[in-house]
């Protein structure tokens, strides 16, 4: 059994030193710290239309999102606009009343943003908002 410095083999420690376990600890936090710094989310490059005031429930939609050279993104996965249409209509069966935010560049033209608003509106989605920087 453990002892108390200067005393007899019948003095028992009746106490546990935690000073390792913290040490530990902080140093495990520390680097959980500066790792998640590094950590990166991949997701679709767009320049968004700068405006004063922004709607703040946009995660709670589904994001589609519309890149300058045309290419086609539904919750940062490349899709065609059959996939779009096939998904969203699945997903508005089971969500009538669900939101899709669409992201488009802004140096798209205004025809080929109607028409991706058009193919959502075409899989039974009413509701779309369009997402912009504030």
């Amino acid at each position: 059994m453990a002892t108390l410095p200067g005393g007899d083999d019948s003095d028992e420690i009746g106490y546990i030193n935690i000073t390792p376990m913290v040490d530990v600890l902080l140093v495990l936090l520390v680097i959980f710290m500066v790792t998640a710094n590094f950590l990166k989310q991949e997701s679709v490059n767009i320049n968004l239309p700068k405006v004063g005031a922004a709607d703040p429930n946009v995660a709670k939609s589904i994001q589609v999102a519309l890149t300058r050279n045309g290419a086609l993104f539904m919750e940062d996965t490349e899709t065609t606009e059959d996939a779009l249409v096939r998904k969203l209509s699945a997903e508005s069966k089971y969500r009538p009343n669900m939101r899709v935010t669409l992201s488009a560049d802004e140096r798209l033209s205004y025809g080929t943003i109607a028409h991706v608003m058009g193919l959502i509106r075409q899989s039974g989605v009413t509701r779309i908002a369009l997402s912009v920087k504030r």
